[in-house]
């Protein structure tokens, strides 16, 4: 298959920045790999509030991808959940991975809903430097390292 710049029918131009009047490099995504989708929804979207931006597949590469996120593209920061359609293995984080940062305006309580749908809490909320904000991490239900950070003075 030809690799084109012109749009498919179910192209979605909101998840390409192109022609945007961005005049700085930002964070536009992480992109993390998944078995299954069931795991990960539950934990970023119905533990911590993520909403599904977009489900689709890309037939060249072999993968199904989703992008979910607090807001939507132009806010940048989403994550890009991907499965391989021919790998039979558990994905593996390797020894560069460290973790995604999450902020949250009430860290004590998304590790309590977080705990008890099951997550496994590596660091409970604690302020590690005088002065600053709760701060946590957690396991995603896929093993990646989530780090949660107070975003509000409660």
């Amino acid at each position: 298959m030809p690799v084109t710049d012109q749009p498919k029918p179910d192209f979605n131009p909101a998840l390409w920045v192109w022609g945007s009047e961005d005049s700085a490099p930002r964070v536009l995504h992480t992109m993390i790999r998944v078995k299954e989708w069931e795991p990960a929804l539950r934990f970023y979207i119905d533990g911590l509030g993520m909403k599904m931006l977009d489900r689709f597949t890309v037939e060249v590469r072999r993968t199904d991808l989703m992008f979910i996120g607090f807001g939507d593209y132009s806010q940048g920061g989403v994550i890009e959940l991907v499965r391989l359609w021919d790998d039979e293995g558990e994905p593996t984080h390797g020894t560069g991975y460290g973790h995604v940062a999450i902020g949250a305006p009430d860290v004590v309580g998304a590790v309590a809903k977080l705990e008890a749908m099951g997550a496994e809490i590596v660091t409970p909320p604690t302020v590690l430097i005088p002065g600053g904000p709760h701060v946590a991490f957690v396991k995603d239900f896929n093993g990646y390292m989530v780090e949660l950070i107070q975003t509000s003075r409660m």
